[in-house]
């Protein structure tokens, strides 16, 4: 997921177990749980997370729709792209065959190949 608490900051542990004792009581979806904790300001006996809520830029912090659709033409047919274009992280939250994605992007990314993703298609 896009958020990315720093484990030191108190704030942050505190929301993270305030997620797990929610999800550990009913089930629920992870992301809506962490949202809804996340957001959630302070109101009368409630007191909120107070953890700061930062947008990333979504070029950059990804879903694999972004990556796979419609930023596709920077990363497809095989294009080598500068590190410092690179994707900071991929979510694979969007296409039915993730496993396949991850491994790909693995590839592509850490494996040092720039095709590894061309055999997959936009939408999964």
């Amino acid at each position: 997921d896009f958020a990315r608490p720093r484990p030191t900051h108190a704030r942050a542990v505190l929301l993270l177990e305030r997620v797990a004792d929610q999800l550990s009581k009913a089930a629920a979806w992870d992301q809506q749980v962490f949202n809804s904790e996340a957001f959630m300001l302070s109101h009368g006996s409630y007191n909120g997370s107070g953890v700061a809520v930062r947008v990333m830029q979504y070029d950059q912090f990804m879903n694999s729709k972004v990556f796979f659709f419609s930023e596709r033409r920077r990363f497809f047919p095989g294009r080598l792209t500068a590190e410092a274009d690179w994707p900071v992280m991929v979510h694979f939250n969007y296409h039915p065959d993730k496993h396949k994605r991850m491994l790909c992007v693995w590839e592509r990314y850490v494996g040092g190949k720039p095709d590894a993703c061309d055999s997959l298609p936009q939408a999964g």
